[in-house]
């Protein structure tokens, strides 16, 4: 309440986004999971394309995946 009525925009505009933001803020106290770990993935395969210059073969590719991603080089899923 302080903020808002504060005689500087950039309390007031920092209370706003509070405000608006309020439920999801309190939402990660309650269940602190994220989708961190698969933006991170993603990016890293984002990554390999761009690297690649396009592979000719998606076996290929989908190993490279797997080594950058898990540092597992046989593509399989186990560990």
């Amino acid at each position: 309440q302080l903020a808002k009525q504060s005689p500087f925009a950039s309390f007031q505009e920092a209370a706003n986004t509070l405000e608006r933001w309020k439920e999801p803020i309190l939402s990660y106290f309650l269940c602190p999971y994220t989708n961190a770990r698969i933006e991170g993935t993603n990016h890293k395969i984002k990554n390999i394309k761009r690297r690649a210059y396009g592979y000719r073969n998606l076996e290929r590719f989908r190993l490279r995946v797997f080594l950058e991603c898990t540092g597992n080089t046989t593509g399989s899923q186990a560990a």
